[in-house]
């Protein structure tokens, strides 16, 4: 049952120590693609359940249904990601080493964490930094634009996996949780060796 992949990626989330168990949020889009499933809001995500998920519509009309009143507080971030991609799962998480590295790449005036690690380079290539308010239109939008259209500081194309919140956490987009969970264990290595390198630099 989907409920129970949920719960099982939810667990590793939290094991692996990529996020709080009351913070991150994640969801898929639905067979019919019209409808998404994502977790409820304040969802403790090791402790998932078929009660801890709602079914909310792709595009939103009139005022919000219950199960969109109980929907993460991301829930925008999550639908524009879906309408400009063609991901099927996306995961959001508060990796702490993703946090840091975006706000000191921001200071710098840099737009993106540019991995150092081969697996880095080879796998995400530049991530992108985005900005906005936690669940806002902006954020959606900046996010959604992130996925649709990266492109390396070359100018050139490239296929956007997974995204930085500037001082806020990671999205991952995959066709499933769990490639959404690889990707986001990805983005957190390459933004902990980037840091732990640039710390080592000032100490030898």
């Amino acid at each position: 049952m989907m409920w129970q992949e949920f719960q099982a990626i939810g667990k590793r989330v939290v094991g692996s120590g990529l996020v709080e168990s009351n913070f991150g949020n994640m969801s898929v889009r639905s067979v019919s693609s019209d409808t998404i499933l994502i977790t409820k809001t304040g969802a403790a995500m090791d402790e998932l359940d078929q009660n801890s998920i709602v079914e909310v519509p792709l595009f939103p009309a009139g005022s919000k249904s219950t199960a969109e009143k109980m929907a993460s507080s991301e829930t925008a971030v999550h639908r524009k990601i879906y309408q400009e991609t063609d991901a099927k799962a996306i995961l959001h998480a508060h990796c702490p080493y993703s946090v840091v590295m975006s706000l000191l790449e921001f200071e710098a005036g840099n737009a993106s964490i540019v991995p150092v690690d081969s697996e880095g380079k080879l796998f995400l290539g530049e991530i992108p930094i985005v900005v906005g308010g936690i669940g806002s239109d902006e954020l959606a939008i900046n996010a959604a634009n992130a996925f649709a259209f990266g492109k390396e500081t070359d100018g050139n194309a490239k296929t956007v996996s997974g995204i930085v919140v500037l001082g806020h956490g990671t999205f991952a987009i995959g066709n499933d949780l769990k490639q959404a969970y690889r990707i986001t264990t990805q983005l957190e290595y390459a933004a902990k060796i980037k840091y732990l390198y640039a710390t080592a630099k000032n100490l030898f």
